[in-house]
């Protein structure tokens, strides 16, 4: 559309300008989505790469599964202990309450975990 009015004496310059403004903010607007792109690219094939390497170490695994299912674990009880205490007492497991220091810790659990599933379900949207 603009080569066909680019040979009318003053207004094509003028549409020809317009053009290559509009151009160029299109192919900056791709050069960043195509950065964005190849840095994400590189992000997920590091962590791919660190799964990788640490899937055969038993220790790392055995420590990974503790620090999220000690503190869920020991959330459960104390659930547990507070819904059961008042009409079944001897169901009881008399989990000791967080110390203060680490109150926080079932709280990073959960929303690890739960964000996890969050980001699953909206990347498979």
């Amino acid at each position: 559309m603009l080569s066909l009015l680019s040979w009318i004496p003053l207004i094509g310059p003028i549409l020809q300008g317009v053009g290559s403004i509009v151009s160029n903010f299109t192919n900056l607007a791709a050069v960043k989505l195509q950065t964005g792109a190849q840095t994400d690219i590189a992000t997920t094939q590091a962590a791919v790469q660190i799964i990788h390497d640490t899937n055969d170490d038993i220790g790392l695994r055995i420590m990974r599964d503790a620090a999220l299912v000690f503190p869920v674990g020991w959330s459960a009880l104390i659930g547990w202990d507070t819904i059961v205490s008042a009409n079944w007492p001897w169901l009881m497991f008399h989990v000791n309450p967080y110390p203060p220091a680490v109150a926080y810790i079932p709280y990073v659990a959960f929303a690890f975990l739960f964000g996890n599933i969050g980001f699953k379900i909206w990347k498979n949207k």
